[in-house]
């Protein structure tokens, strides 16, 4: 593994990372502004928020590999 492995890996977690904090935010906008009413809201934004750990799990699980693979990558330098 290389370096347009790590490219890849980062292309990923970005991609990961963003969808999680997107849903995120969805979810709070939906705490805070209560566009279905109050009760249908902030169920919907509780449904969003626990989906929102899925993507930021994947993207927590490529950075520990991203960062296993870069240390292997500096152990064959020294």
């Amino acid at each position: 593994m290389g370096d347009e492995a790590l490219e890849e890996m980062k292309r990923t977690y970005q991609r990961f990372l963003a969808v999680g904090l997107g849903l995120m935010l969805v979810a709070f906008a939906l705490m805070i502004w209560h566009p279905l009413g109050r009760s249908a809201s902030l169920v919907l934004a509780v449904v969003i928020f626990l989906f929102a750990f899925i993507p930021l799990e994947f993207a927590r699980r490529i950075a520990k590999r991203m960062t296993m693979v870069a240390l292997r990558g500096t152990e064959k330098l020294n």
